[in-house]
């Protein structure tokens, strides 16, 4: 393109020249009708850019894998004069990265009309994508100029890793009985009933207890504690050198589906859940809130810690409280981060394992060394080979506690 305007532009001078040394009418013609052909055409390409408006609507920027994905994107001239122009030879292109979901193609507009596009993705990775930004580009036509302008800036599309509903999980201990965290007044309603008090403007009528109201002549509320359980930690191993596979088919992905159907599970009970990872962690909470908070941080992780699992769990002690339980989720087969469990144990923290077989997905030792060593220090095990469902995988222990109720 800049080599045709160059040559015109270079014709167009020596024209000029030619004309005003010789005077001759007919190549004044020359000049005028170049010189209005290379303006004319410019002034096409960049009109036909112009005053474009391209309007994307989505119901969610927040889905899962598995999820379907709809979108309605309207391009149109905005009203005035210019929505009278023809708009030819349109290339729409869109730098999402969001997979199989792309506005790419040429189309042409004509006057006072749009186009509207109807796009349904199925959600097959999970991460931040971005939708945009959409830029349209356009020329004359004697393909002089083409010109590019942005129609629309990018939004981010966060995909949650696909959960499994679980029928079980075995028996997660951490009851506190007597309730280390009673006497902690909470705002939303849990199975303990502490006391009641006088209504105050902003309490929610379903927390007022009417046999006191009627007794008292006066409205009264009722005010909840905690629930008598202990923290539940889901230990995600992300140490890059004992993941094994690739893409959706690698212990990384069935890791990340684990801890997040676990996450739910448990959560989905009313259990205080948290996170740990050598990436990112999430102190314990419990809620939709935290369901989703926990999914947020699932969607983005990444195996990529040269840290191992055993030095994770050392630096993060101080979070793990008596009676609380540890679910590590590994493809790990060091007995290190075993050990480590062990000694746990002895300050009364419990200790659940997912094992994530990597044998079974590419080249990795066998966890049967591993399996044994849990066995013997009576920790739960549950193993997930590639191809397994997690619901069938996680509804029993293959390894379970000895000794224990």
């Amino acid at each position: 393109m800049l080599r045709k305007l160059a040559a015109l532009l270079a014709l167009w001078l020596v024209l000029l020249v030619l004309a005003l040394s010789t005077g001759w009418n007919a190549v004044w013609v020359l000049v005028y009708s170049l010189g209005l052909l290379v303006a004319g055409s410019a002034l096409w390409a960049n009109w036909n850019v112009s005053g474009l408006e391209l309007r994307r609507r989505h119901r969610a920027t927040r889905v899962q894998v598995g999820d379907t994905f709809a979108e309605q994107a309207i391009l149109e001239a905005e009203a005035g004069p210019g929505q009278w122009w023809p708009r030819l030879w349109l290339e729409l292109h869109d730098a999402s990265d969001f997979p199989g979901h792309h506005l790419d193609g040429v189309l042409s507009l004509g006057p006072v009309a749009h186009k509207v596009w109807e796009l349904r993705s199925t959600c097959t990775r999970r991460g931040r994508f971005s939708l945009g930004p959409v830029w349209v580009t356009s020329g004359d036509p004697f393909g002089i100029f083409r010109v590019s302008r942005k129609l629309a800036d990018g939004t981010t599309v966060v995909v949650y890793p696909r959960t499994v509903p679980l029928p079980r999980f075995g028996r997660v201990p951490g009851e506190l009985p007597g309730g280390s965290l009673q006497g902690v007044r909470v705002q939303f309603s849990t199975p303990n009933v502490s006391s009641v008090r006088d209504y105050r403007p902003g309490d929610a009528f379903n927390r007022i207890h009417w046999p006191t109201t009627a007794r008292t002549n006066k409205l009264m509320v009722r005010e909840f504690d905690l629930d008598p359980t202990a923290d539940i930690w889901i230990v995600l191993d992300l140490n890059a050198e004992v993941h094994a596979g690739s893409g959706l088919e690698s212990t990384e992905e069935y890791a990340v589906a684990a801890a997040a159907s676990l996450a739910r599970h448990l959560l989905d009970q009313g259990r205080v859940v948290g996170l740990v990872s050598q990436t990112a962690s999430l102190p314990a909470d419990r809620g939709p809130r935290q369901a989703e908070r926990i999914l947020e941080v699932l969607a983005l992780v990444k195996a990529s810690s040269a840290l191992t699992l055993a030095a994770m769990l050392s630096a993060e002690t101080s979070r793990f409280a008596r009676s609380s339980t540890l679910i590590v989720i590994t493809p790990s087969t060091a007995e290190g981060w075993t050990r480590f469990c062990q000694a746990l144990g002895g300050r009364g923290v419990h200790s659940t394992a997912v094992l994530i077989e990597a044998a079974t997905f590419g080249h990795a030792p066998s966890t049967l060394l591993l399996v044994s060593s849990l066995a013997a220090a009576h920790i739960s095990t549950y193993l997930v080979k590639r191809g397994d469902r997690l619901e069938h995988a996680l509804s029993s222990p293959r390894a379970a506690m000895r000794g224990r109720p």
